[in-house]
């Protein structure tokens, strides 16, 4: 009996929270909080920054400052919190930082795999986290590892998906292969996507922001959208929304695409609590959300998207959001978005 009265209170809560999220996109308000746990990683990847001396002096965010900061985002609404770093699975409470933002809020993560086992992965589905992400820019191993200065790093992605994948714990967890994509890889990608369809797992992608890496900036063929969208109407694991795809071959010719709605509806909380735009506006914060009013902090941060003129990334991040609030074509969106995030059923051992 109590178990089944702990599950009722718990379906309860999550439908609560969905219908508060919901309440908040449909009023086009802050809805996703990307947060910088620390800067720390493993790998040293050519399209990022934050392994570079100048960032590890930075703080680690600790359990008890999660929880401050999951609390007062819930006092503007519940958000999509997409927990990174650095590499996130270095910290070490990882896992009640997931359940201190499933209480309020939906987890999610995007992470290089390297740490991934069956003990973490089960531990952190059960957390609560409603999906992850791991980052795999090449079919090809050797072009995968190079990318990331780390060997090893292509192999140990692939078997991180799948342990992923085997220790969900309820259907509407996802399992997702993130691809960045870059000058020299468009030819890898319909290999990764039979390697999803092989592993039992979804595809997604993000363009690269040359705001912060060293990788050519965006010589990237002006025929990408078109290819791109041809995958996706070939391979049902593709769940990128179309609106997003579409629109990569005129934020390369344009340099971006304006407006952008980063702080409107999304925001980004770095590893000291301070609150900025977007990952890539780390050093005009407009509040730190540890010891400032949350209601202030939003203020801000929505006077600073009132005069913003930025527009050069187009990031999944932002373009995913942007394309469901502000794309058109809602049915085909919202048939998309289902499939991003439809339940799947879980793994049967034998």
């Amino acid at each position: 009996m109590g178990q089944k009265t702990n599950g009722a209170a718990r379906s309860y809560r999550t439908t609560g929270k969905k219908l508060r999220f919901a309440a908040s996109f449909l009023r086009r308000r802050l809805v996703h909080t990307n947060l910088q746990l620390m800067y720390s990683c493993n790998m040293k990847c050519q399209i990022c920054d934050f392994w570079q001396e100048r960032y590890q002096a930075m703080p680690v965010l600790s359990l008890a400052q999660v929880d401050v900061i999951s609390e007062k985002l819930a006092l503007i609404g519940p958000q999509v919190v997409s927990v990174g770093g650095g590499e996130p699975l270095m910290h070490p409470d990882i896992v009640p930082i997931v359940r201190s933002f499933n209480r309020f809020h939906f987890p999610v993560m995007i992470c290089n795999g390297w740490f991934i086992d069956d003990e973490n992965a089960r531990a952190l589905f059960d957390a609560g986290m409603y999906e992850i992400s791991i980052s795999v820019d090449y079919a090809d191993p050797a072009r995968h590892d190079e990318q990331r200065g780390l060997p090893g790093a292509h192999a140990r992605a692939l078997d991180a998906l799948a342990t992923l994948q085997r220790n969900r714990a309820a259907p509407h967890q996802r399992v997702h292969m993130i691809t960045v994509v870059m000058d020299d890889n468009l030819d890898q990608i319909e290999p990764l996507i039979l390697k999803c369809r092989e592993l039992g797992v979804s595809y997604l992608l993000t363009l690269y922001s040359d705001a912060r890496g060293a990788k050519a900036t965006r010589s990237i063929s002006p025929e990408v959208s078109a290819h791109l969208l041809d995958l996706k109407r070939r391979y049902r694991e593709f769940v990128a929304l179309r609106t997003y795809i579409g629109r990569f071959s005129s934020a390369i010719a344009e340099g971006g695409v304006e407006p952008c709605h980063a702080g409107r509806n999304l925001l980004n909380i770095d590893s000291g609590g301070n609150v900025s735009l977007c990952i890539d506006r780390l050093d005009d914060p407009v509040g730190n959300i540890l010891t400032d009013d949350v209601f202030d902090i939003e203020a801000a941060l929505r006077a600073k998207y009132e005069s913003n003129s930025c527009c050069g990334c187009w990031t999944s991040c932002r373009g995913c959001l942007e394309a469901l609030m502000y794309g058109g074509r809602p049915i085909a969106n919202l048939r998309d978005y289902r499939g991003m995030i439809r339940s799947v059923p879980l793994t049967v051992h034998s």
